[in-house]
């Protein structure tokens, strides 16, 4: 299943990274960026908490259908693969950058001026929180923000412009200087991961196999019957919502109305299923065990709720006992911990050569000479660390922030590049969340509170997270498709361009509509509304640490570092240990059906087919995904132009 088949010698290196590619992702990423924060303003959401973006599967699709065309009438105007990736990488990062509610950049514009904007006499904001919040990275003038909220005007305008291109360039240069950091630390493991451990990457076998023709994706007819099918199922369904005699297919079942007055039933987290064939596709890439694992962890996370209901010590499946939240935090920095140690001498080495003394490791090809990487690692870490100092964080609060939220970075893209988990919410795993429950928002003061405020935005489930899609950017580049440090350069420079983007979509967008007029959807105002409520009542009344939450998180790690020991010793053992944390989210609860399903078709055709059946039933799997992505974009752009609901 690994996507670097059908390789060219090492020393053929197709044009990948090419000026008319990377002009074509420069040209798409605006319309992304305006495309994603106008669906945020009207629905809510748009990519959902997938690890394959619906718009990003969808251009890639469209584009190497046009390119195959174009590849029999016009061969000179063909993109090769490398330059179709090149492309897909540009939008998937714009997208990671400024998707919806609850993931990476979906509300910063909304955080930074929503304190200012709705602060009164009553809510006492003025004195509780704005002292918090720094100016320079924060929207507070009337005429800049009363056009944002309230509609009308013209955001072209110099004291709009003035107001909030402060703030919008600042934001880009930590955004930008952030996932170059995160690109150093890809670049590092790149060798160890993908060369000597060999992981299978399974996120990237969509993009590559329809990006590069030696695969023959685009001819294959398993291919072409499952884009069809999934393509045919959505446009059905879509019809059936504008034809009321004609029936829809359910493709997901939401119970709760069964169980939410019925005790204990009711402490079920998440209370709906789903099996959409683009999500049995998604699901079908996971290893075996993965899935095995997170269908039993599934059921052991649902009974621990209920039997903590049944016996009365829980009242909520969101707050208190068994305090699943905090246990997960404890369990993703257990594999974070276990991947550094595992991987101590690797980096060790890399160290070693960085400094120029003897190692056995040889950097030639990568994205970044390990010498580079390392220091540009160190520069970028300084910069953020005089970044957060600057905006109020203490000096040592900034430091074990920055490592804590580095680690959870690497957990993101381990689990992305050994496992392919369909998605991965990292909510309760947060340096925020850590913070907190282990020192106390007394201890940390308002200062540190008032930056985790303005931080929210990036401090959410995670399941956007551009980072891990470097580093399979950097598999991507197997077999001469690409080169690595032009790709990773193109990576890096696309997010400052990408933020300003976003804030620009914002103000085009938020000066004609209003944020605040209820022509937008409720969620818009969510996430700034919640996080100062809670910075205020924290600088109201205090709180120090939750030790509770702590024994959690501790007994969280024990588990997860048990699980990794047993896995790692005993060959026969069944449950994989980055099951634990995972299974908890209630993106992967919904998918719990569709998990069950393709565990037992990849079973059974292993079973009796091998892995020869394997291969071959993987282009319909993918087709799945392809086809439900391409219609669900096509029908949001639709609805866009049209202005349709």
């Amino acid at each position: 299943m690994h996507s670097s088949g059908g390789r060219r010698p090492r020393n053929q290196t197709e044009r990948g990274v090419s000026g008319r590619a990377v002009l074509l992702g420069a040209a798409l990423v605006p319309l992304n960026v305006l495309f994603l924060v106008a669906a945020l303003w009207r629905w809510g959401w748009f990519t959902g908490q997938n690890s394959l973006f619906p718009n990003a599967v969808a251009v890639l699709f469209l584009l190497a259908a046009a390119n195959e065309v174009a590849r029999r009438r016009r061969p000179h105007l063909a993109l090769t693969a490398g330059e179709l990736l090149t492309v897909y990488l540009m939008v998937v990062t714009s997208t990671g950058l400024t998707c919806s509610l609850w993931h990476f950049g979906g509300a910063l514009a909304g955080g930074i001026s929503y304190p200012f904007w709705f602060a009164t006499e009553e809510n006492g904001w003025m004195t509780l929180v704005w002292p918090f919040l720094p100016e320079w990275l924060t929207v507070r003038g009337q005429a800049a923000l009363e056009g944002y909220f309230l509609g009308g005007g013209s955001p072209y305008r110099w004291a709009v412009v003035r107001a909030w291109g402060g703030p919008a360039l600042w934001w880009a240069a930590f955004l930008g200087v952030l996932l170059w950091v995160c690109l150093c630390l890809n670049s590092i493991v790149r060798r160890r991961w993908a060369d000597e451990e060999k992981l299978a990457f399974p996120i990237t076998v969509l993009p590559v196999q329809v990006a590069d023709e030696r695969f023959g994706l685009l001819r294959n007819r398993l291919w072409w019957s499952a884009v069809a099918f999934s393509g045919g199922l959505w446009l059905w369904n879509i019809a059936s919502g504008l034809i009321p005699s004609l029936p829809g297919i359910p493709l997901h079942i939401d119970y709760s109305s069964y169980v939410e007055n019925a005790h204990p039933w009711n402490s079920i987290r998440h209370k709906m299923l789903g099996w959409s064939p683009g999500s049995i596709g998604l699901c079908y890439l996971m290893p075996l065990d993965l899935a095995f694992s997170l269908l039993v962890f599934d059921l052991l996370w649902v009974a621990e709720y209920l039997l903590s209901a049944h016996l009365g010590w829980s009242v909520s499946p969101r707050a208190g006992f068994p305090y699943g939240d905090y246990q997960v935090a404890g369990g993703f920095i257990a594999i974070g911990a276990s991947v550094l140690w595992l991987d101590r001498a690797y980096l060790l080495a890399v160290l070693r050569r960085a400094l120029g003394l003897s190692s056995p490791l040889r950097d030639e090809g990568e994205a970044l000479r390990y010498s580079a990487a390392t220091l540009g690692a160190v520069v970028g870490l300084v910069w953020l660390w005089w970044f957060l100092t600057r905006g109020g964080m203490s000096a040592a609060v900034a430091v074990v922030f920055l490592g804590l939220y580095l680690l959870m970075v690497l957990v993101l893209s381990r689990l992305r590049a050994q496992l392919g988990p369909p998605s991965h919410q990292l909510y309760g795993a947060t340096p925020d969340w850590i913070l907190r429950t282990a020192v106390g928002g007394r201890v940390l003061g308002p200062q540190n509170l008032g930056m985790f405020a303005l931080l929210n935005p990036f401090l959410k489930q995670q399941s956007n997270h551009p980072a891990p899609s470097q580093l399979e950017a950097l598999k991507m580049a197997e077999g001469g498709r690409m080169e690595r440090s032009r790709i990773g350069l193109v990576l890096v420079l696309v997010v400052p361009a990408t933020i300003i983007c976003y804030f620009w979509a914002n103000l085009h967008i938020g000066f004609h509509t209003g944020l605040a007029t209820g022509n937008t959807h409720h969620s818009n105002l969510l996430i700034p509304r919640w996080s100062t409520d809670a910075l205020a009542a924290e600088v109201r009344d205090p709180v120090g640490p939750n030790l509770p939450g702590a024994i959690a998180m501790g007994f969280g790690f024990a588990l997860t570092s048990l699980l990794m020991a047993l896995k790692l010793r005993l060959h026969w053992w069944p449950l994989h240990p980055v099951a634990f944390p995972l299974a908890i989210a209630d993106s992967i609860l919904e998918l719990t059906a569709a998990i069950f399903i393709t565990w037992l078709v990849k079973s059974l055709l292993l079973r009796y087919g091998g892995l020869r059946a394997h291969r071959i039933a993987l282009p319909f799997f993918l087709g799945l995904i392809a086809g439900e992505s391409t219609v669900y974009f096509l029908q949001m752009v639709v609805w866009q132009v049209f202005n349709l609901t």
